[in-house]
């Protein structure tokens, strides 16, 4: 019987390889798949070990199928999470190379950075969760379809590739944040100065803190925990904008900020 340690190991180094060189894993064989969930993210930690020599550290997180509309395009059936390298990371705005992507969408999120630890210790509710957020901050998601048929890729081997994420954007940090209603903020992504798709954060999950709530407990099963400075992505508000050359992006959250993307 096959060690099920070497195939994660095997997964995880075929997936690297196609990912250093920019190359989709559309056609990543059967047998290299994790065959679970739980061997999913066994295969992402290893691939994030494996990448990190290029891409740098992981920042934090991202929590993906936050909403129906996302779970039902995906055929996914409940939220999924990723870790983030910081190699894409960007500030305010980002100027990107569609080459350097195999199908470039963005995301408008709502992001969070914690300022004590969270997770490990019980489960983690909302208010639990919003007690550990330092700062939020309008965000976009880089995301970038690199599965072909993602609705048959199959959930596992999504999560193995931290399920979709390419990078992130971040804005302004959000003053006097704990006085907003995050579930009625309004977010829209415009591409070329038209509204193209629009959402609410009532749409994610109920209520964004409560992403931050799932994975915290999702972390913790994995045997571990939230920590300080980490970032988390909880989740597209509208569904993705798959965007082409010459586009110029704008993602916007009420009452948060915004931030810009340039495609060429």
């Amino acid at each position: 019987m096959t060690d099920p340690r070497t195939d994660i190991s095997r997964g995880a180094a075929w997936i690297a390889e196609r990912r250093l060189a920019r190359r989709d894993i559309a056609d990543m064989p059967a047998a290299l798949k994790p065959i679970d969930e739980a061997g999913g993210y066994a295969m992402q930690a290893a691939l994030r070990d494996l990448l990190a020599p290029r891409l740098g550290p992981c920042i934090g997180w991202k929590v993906g199928a936050t909403t129906a509309a996302m779970q039902s395009l995906l055929n996914v059936p409940a939220p999924c999470a990723g870790e983030m390298h910081r190699a894409g990371l960007h500030h305010g705005s980002a100027a990107l190379r569609s080459g350097d992507f195999r199908r470039l969408g963005i995301e408008c999120e709502i992001a969070m950075e914690l300022g004590a630890p969270l997770g490990g210790d019980g489960p983690v509710d909302e208010a639990s969760a919003a007690a550990a957020v330092a700062r939020i901050f309008p965000a976009a998601e880089i995301v970038d379809d690199r599965y072909g048929d993602f609705r048959g890729f199959g959930v596992p081997a999504l999560v193995a590739d931290f399920f979709f994420h390419a990078g992130i954007v971040l804005g302004e940090p959000v003053p006097d944040w704990r006085r907003l209603d995050l579930a009625a903020v309004a977010g829209t992504t415009r591409a070329n100065g038209e509204t193209r798709v629009a959402g609410r954060g009532a749409d994610v999950l109920g209520h964004p803190m409560r992403s931050l709530a799932w994975l915290a407990n999702r972390v913790a099963a994995l045997g571990r925990r939230l920590e300080p400075g980490q970032v988390v992505m909880t989740g597209s508000l509208p569904l993705p904008l798959w965007v082409s050359p010459g586009d110029r992006v704008e993602v916007r959250l009420e009452g948060l900020g915004s931030v810009s993307i340039a495609v060429d």
